[in-house]
């Protein structure tokens, strides 16, 4: 498993005015097959009962009495695949696939399923448990914790220098004991999937839960999204068929330009060196457009003082024909071991559909702008 470095700040922004002209409201009308489908997911995920809402979200909603069960809930509640592996001796070896790996959320771990009761007592190791039942295992230069979830699965995750924990294996300890249950009640509101709490991110009441395994929690533009990490405000929205910039060649998108305005808040004890914001459309990330990110007006520099603001804007290059409204603008709302804000932790969604349709006046500050032309 690899994680990945978070994109250092280029020097020097300089932002500038874009020629862009309005978002329409309009919505494609679906098709008949995807309201049906539509309307029987919302079904499913509103229907009464615990059982009921795991069920609706892919989780078995019992114990898992087999690996397949056990890894099935796992993807389920993580977005992360685990497959059998060959080679272990004491049962069945469960580790991560491919990508996600969510290593910057877990760490590195693997699991062993076994009926084997010696086999599994070999796998925990001599030493006493400590009073979170883990037992200790010097690998290397680190200490490997080993913990037993239920009767037959065996969690290995490699910690640090010292015999002590931290965030990612809590989140870690949390997910596997819900996998192994089948029920994801007893997980925080944002750790648990949005079919089994109800919600849905994109359409409804605001709130929070998971979607691919990572928390998030949303609200509608208009509304100010509060996160340990910022407060997010989105201001406004328009669309370009091409941004030109005094000085340089127009950068014309392969689709069209969607520029949202915002303005953030940095809420935590730590310097803001970046903000990429990503637009969530059609279930996936679309990054801001990285011809246009340092051009774009924004209201200061960065990095960002705790407790100070800044009103900027992001250019998304949407392609296909989805309508933007339907989508959220995605920023961190959780921070790394580095202090820097990272979507592969928590993120913190605002849903465009209720966002005005012009952007606000541009505003003034960092470096010198760049004249718009035309």
């Amino acid at each position: 498993m690899t994680l990945g470095g978070q994109p250092s700040e280029p020097d020097r922004p300089v932002p500038g005015r874009g020629n862009v002209s309005a978002v329409g409201r309009c919505v494609p009308k679906p098709c008949l097959a995807l309201l049906v489908a539509t309307v029987t997911s919302l079904a499913l995920a509103s229907c009464g009962g615990d059982d009921g809402d795991e069920k609706a979200a892919g989780l078995s909603g019992a114990r898992s009495e087999s690996p397949r069960g056990f890894s099935r809930n796992f993807e389920r509640l993580t977005g992360v695949s685990v497959q059998p592996m060959p080679g272990e001796q004491f049962g069945t070896r469960l580790q991560v696939a491919g990508e996600p790996d969510r290593y910057a959320r877990y760490g590195v771990y693997s699991f062993v399923w076994t009926t084997d009761e010696k086999a599994r007592e070999q796998l925990l190791g001599k030493g006493p448990a400590d009073g979170n039942g883990i037992h200790w295992r010097r690998t290397g230069a680190s200490f490997t914790a080993s913990k037993a979830f239920g009767e037959n699965l065996v969690m290995r995750w490699v910690g640090r220098r010292a015999k002590r924990v931290n965030p990612q294996y809590e989140r870690l300890s949390r997910v596997v004991e819900a996998a192994v249950e089948g029920d994801s009640s007893s997980l925080p509101a944002g750790e648990r999937p949005c079919r089994a709490a109800g919600l849905d991110p994109l359409k409804g009441k605001s709130g929070e839960c998971s979607v691919k395994g990572i928390p998030v929690k949303f609200t509608d533009a208009g509304d100010t999204l509060s996160t340990p990490v910022l407060g997010v405000e989105v201001l406004g929205m328009e669309s370009a068929d091409v941004l030109r910039f005094r000085g340089l060649a127009p950068i014309r998108p392969n689709g069209r330009f969607v520029i949202v305005a915002y303005k953030v808040r940095n809420k935590s004890p730590y310097p803001m060196r970046f903000l990429h914001p990503q637009l969530w459309l059609g279930a996936k990330l679309l990054p801001e457009n990285p011809d246009t990110a340092f051009l774009l007006p924004r209201s200061r520099d960065l990095p960002l003082p705790p407790g100070e603001e800044i009103e900027a804007r992001a250019a998304f290059d949407v392609t296909g024909t989805e309508d933007p409204r339907e989508g959220a603008m995605v920023l961190p709302a959780e921070r790394d071991g580095r202090g820097d804000p990272s979507v592969d932790l928590a993120q913190g969604w605002v849903r465009l559909k209720e966002a005005e349709s012009k952007l606000p006046k541009a505003p003034k500050g960092g470096d010198a702008p760049a004249q718009q032309e035309g």
